[in-house]
């Protein structure tokens, strides 16, 4: 009988373990629990345990046939596969729940498969946000756990794995109780089977996020990465096809003729926002340039994070809730890009980024769209290398402006994606605000930014050269702010230079995906291959915004906006009268957007 009752010991030790992890979780973000009161922490911990037990489950399968094969005999490699188990389970599950604990509140997000994708490809940039004693802490506290963990683990096992009394009863219990496992794992009976929105309960998102079992979640995003053809099926594909036709505009305008052929800089800043961009003296460059340009004030970023943003920018791919197609080289290089469609029509196109270009498939992105040169970390000298991420904003505007002063007089496209204003915002030795090292970051950045668009006015070619300046995703600003809040997507989107009309504003509510249609159709140049891309010059073309978080989704148009979350099927937030219906096209929209990935 003491295998029976070892069996269920283990059963409740992950079960405890899953349970723990939320308290800590609510202790460590109680901060972004403002106006949640105990009872509804409470219910973190009870709605939680429906996935802490269904792990619990997967988590004893392999204890549970070790003892059933022990009833037979006793042999001791059981023990040491008992041993061998605790070994690797404990440390990964610990990873997991420390993991998840120190990125939400970087990401706003339960744990899933995005760390697997930055680690695969850049494993030193992937820990670049991490601060020097969360280097040392963390990893003193993973070991500490791992072994608390698994010395409790391997105590567990039977001292006596032989006895004769209770053997009949282990024969059949034990199999059973294994089998039984399938009940916790899949959920119960019923027809529906566990999934993270399985533990959602409240109104409050936060909530929710603290209730998922961070392991569950990684599984299950890992599980359902590729099943592109089978996600977001809300209506019957005509229907859908339908909704979506309306949505979509390829023309190329006819009133171009005194844009032709401009040379093209594309400036992507890092967790920019119109956030930020309101704290008094922290943004004055672009502020000013807000004023010198064409502005325009009602545009929105796609997503969340800088991989599915640069596809938006670049490709005018609306970005996905639960996939980043730039960890899918196949797929992402056949996608149309800006890069591309001007280096068929004569430009030359440089790629600039201070980081390690083949974080999160960059590389292949960049260079299979058409980027005929790609200028990265490895391109500056090591004293250069100032921030975790690479190198600083400064160096990085300043090469790009040495490479145009040398520039041909072929048409150019130059993109630079920045990377100071990205935490843990460390710059070199700029220290204008004090008080706010975030703040200082985005400073920093904004000043790199004013003294090349100063300098690059003294050159020839300022007078033929549009600079489109966006941010990449939602803002960093303010910190630990709703994700599923409309103004949250809300950035700044402006175009400067000699070739543009100064002093203008451009009211269409866009977004992110708009940009290459809109700079293609200022150089009068076909993007008639890029199909959800909308010029926001072209008064004939649908003006609106679509964007995606982990797992939500919204649209917003000039009378009504919606965010709906796609876990609990409900609406998190709605303005305007037309809700209901734009609620129905944005589910369009995304389906098929799904069944687009699926084709290529």
């Amino acid at each position: 009988m003491r295998r029976i009752g070892t069996f269920i010991k283990v059963f409740l030790l992950w079960t405890l373990v899953g349970m723990v992890s939320k308290v800590v979780f609510l202790l460590v973000y109680h901060s972004l629990l403002e106006g949640a009161g105990l009872g509804s922490q409470l219910l973190v911990v009870w709605y939680g345990l429906r996935l802490d037990v269904a792990m619990a489950g997967y988590l004893t399968l392999i204890p549970g046939l070790l003892l059933i094969a022990s009833v037979w005999t006793n042999w001791r490699l059981f023990r040491w596969l008992w041993n061998g188990y605790f070994a690797v389970a404990s440390p990964l599950a610990v990873l997991a729940y420390i993991a998840n604990l120190g990125l939400y509140g970087y990401w706003g997000f339960p744990l899933d498969n995005t760390p697997l994708l930055y680690l695969k490809t850049s494993p030193t940039d992937a820990m670049a946000s991490l601060t020097w004693w969360q280097l040392t802490i963390l990893p003193l506290t993973i070991v500490f756990l791992s072994l608390a963990l698994f010395q409790i683990g391997t105590r567990l096992y039977p001292k006596k794995v032989y006895q004769t009394k209770g053997r009949i009863v282990e024969y059949v219990l034990l199999p059973l109780l294994t089998v039984s496992l399938l009940l916790p794992i899949r959920g119960g009976v019923s027809t529906g089977t566990n999934h993270t929105g399985s533990v959602y309960f409240s109104d409050n998102i936060r909530l929710n996020h603290a209730a998922v079992n961070p392991i569950f979640s990684f599984m299950e995003a890992v599980l359902h990465q590729e099943e592109i053809g089978t996600r977001y099926r809300f209506m019957a594909d005509d229907e859908a096809t339908a909704l979506f036709g309306p949505l979509t505009y390829t023309s190329l305008r006819t009133d171009t003729a005194n844009f032709q052929r401009p040379n093209i800089i594309l400036i992507v800043l890092e967790s920019f926002s119109d956030s930020v961009m309101r704290v008094q003296g922290v943004t004055p460059n672009l502020l000013r340039l807000t004023t010198e340009g064409l502005y325009f004030p009602r545009f929105y970023a796609n997503s969340f994070r800088t991989d599915r943003a640069l596809v938006s920018i670049h490709s005018g791919l609306p970005a996905q809730p639960t996939m980043s197609v730039m960890d899918m080289p196949r797929k992402s290089t056949s996608l149309p890009a800006i890069a591309g469609q001007l280096a068929r029509n004569g430009y030359q196109t440089t790629f600039y980024y201070g980081g390690d270009i083949n974080y999160s498939n960059m590389r292949s992105y960049f260079v299979g769209t058409g980027f005929q040169t790609v200028v990265s970390d490895s391109d500056f000298p090591a004293r250069q290398h100032t921030g975790k991420w690479g190198v600083a904003d400064g160096p990085v505007f300043e090469r790009m402006l040495a490479d145009l002063k040398t520039k041909s007089s072929k048409p150019f496209f130059c993109s630079i994606m920045t990377a100071s204003s990205h935490e843990p915002f460390d710059v070199p030795d700029y220290h204008v605000i004090k008080e706010n090292e975030a703040l200082n970051a985005f400073s920093y950045s904004d000043y790199c930014l004013g003294q090349f668009i100063k300098q690059l006015k003294t050159l020839p070619s300022w007078e033929n050269t549009l600079v489109a300046i966006v941010p990449d995703h939602l803002g960093a600003w303010p910190e630990n702010a709703d994700n599923y809040q409309l103004w949250r997507y809300h950035i700044p989107f402006v175009i400067v230079g000699g070739a543009i009309k100064a002093g203008t504003q451009c009211h269409v509510v866009g977004s992110q995906i708009d940009i290459a249609a809109t700079l293609l159709g200022l150089a009068g140049i076909d993007h008639s291959g890029f199909t959800y891309s909308k010029d926001l010059l072209d008064a004939n073309a649908p003006h609106f915004a679509f964007f995606s978080f982990p797992d939500a989704m919204g649209m917003v148009t000039d009378s009504s906006s919606i965010v709906f979350n796609n876990i609990t099927g409900k609406v998190q937030s709605a303005v305007g009268n037309d809700t209901e219906r734009l609620l129905t096209k944005a589910k369009a929209y995304l389906q098929k957007l799904y069944d687009d990935l699926e084709k290529k």
